[in-house]
């Protein structure tokens, strides 16, 4: 029987992102593992930009981004709203076809 498996994505500001790790690393049962990655927002949501964001354009994010079996993604979703609620933490969820390892 082939393991369905999730991939969930956030985006979250830049201040955030030790405590989003903090988070994540201290569920249990732990996580197989997940990459975060600096990235700029584009588009709407300006409102709470910095003067510095304003004028680039572009608001300064971390995208962090790991594949669970279905179902897991839920119970990660439900910890981090309970221990880090945050508006500006933005979050999906994505099927994941396939997965594995060259070697």
């Amino acid at each position: 029987m082939t393991m369905l498996l999730k991939r969930l994505t956030m985006v979250v500001p830049r201040e955030i992102e030790e405590s989003l790790v903090a988070v994540l690393l201290d569920i249990e049962p732990a996580l197989p593992g997940f990459t975060t990655m600096a990235v700029d927002g584009h588009g709407e949501g300006f409102a709470q930009a910095s003067v510095r964001e304003s004028v680039r354009g572009r608001v300064d994010r971390r995208m962090l981004w790991m594949v669970l079996p279905q179902g897991d993604e839920q119970r990660v979703l439900a910890q981090l709203s309970a221990r880090l609620p945050h508006s500006q933490i933005v979050w999906w969820i994505e099927p994941v076809e396939a997965m594995g390892r060259l070697a």
